[in-house]
């Protein structure tokens, strides 16, 4: 935790703004993201043992920043988190501390602007992050604002309370965030990652035997979503 950034201001929106975290933040975190707290958590946070130590090694050694989202009276009303997870590539995580905050619109603002920061400011290329399966609340503000693309299902892959959960996977590139939030084109949605028109021979014969393995009618971990086998 940078003591000379704590509270700096990194952006802010019409009802939030997003700050880097105080030591007095980071006490809140810990009651939000308790195994007992009602938290609308992005990630396995929830669920497990959270203190402040854990925190402070997070940071210090994954290089993982932690963000307050703030009414613009100051209030704390949630978190967001991001770490490097490779070149010009984030994934973030994040929160809302009180039930009655969740359909207010203060995640959804304050996730939007650390997407700015991280693209505006942070020049990042990919941003993803991962929501449970269990996590109706989450999910529903994700797929209700389509700001990202389900990539994949990881199966099983969150224990929470005893029972297993499937991970979901979603992500943003640079082409669709400017398309969505410099330009505005929420109407006509932006191309669904590269362009299919691919140069290289070695990337061109990867995506015809993965497109070729798909038409064959396999099975896959988004099998058991779709409309056929959702009964």
């Amino acid at each position: 935790m940078d003591t000379e950034e704590a509270g700096q201001e990194l952006r802010s929106g019409r009802i939030v703004r997003i700050t880097h975290s105080t030591d007095a933040d980071y006490e809140l975190f810990v009651q939000w993201l308790s195994p007992g707290g009602r938290v609308a958590a992005l990630t396995g946070d929830a669920g497990e043992q959270v203190t402040i130590a854990a925190l402070r090694r997070e940071v210090e050694v994954n290089g993982s920043r932690y963000c307050t989202i703030r009414t613009l009276a100051g209030r704390p009303v949630g978190m967001v988190k991001f770490f490097r997870i490779g070149p010009e590539a984030y994934e973030i995580s994040g929160a809302i501390g009180e039930d009655g905050l969740w359909t207010k619109g203060f995640g959804a603002e304050g996730f939007g602007l650390l997407i700015e920061h991280l693209f505006a400011d942070l020049g990042a290329h990919r941003l993803q992050f991962r929501v449970g399966s269990h996590n109706r609340g989450m999910l529903d503000m994700v797929i209700r604002l389509r700001f990202f693309m389900l990539e994949g299902i990881l199966r099983d892959r969150q224990l929470v309370n005893g029972e297993r959960h499937d991970l979901l996977v979603w992500a943003m590139l640079r082409n669709e965030y400017e398309a969505l939030f410099v330009r505005g084109e929420w109407e006509s949605r932006p191309p669904a990652g590269p362009e299919s028109s691919e140069t290289n021979p070695e990337r061109q014969l990867v995506r015809e035997m993965l497109t070729n393995y798909l038409r064959s009618g396999v099975q896959t971990s988004l099998t058991a979503y779709q409309p056929e086998t959702v009964g």
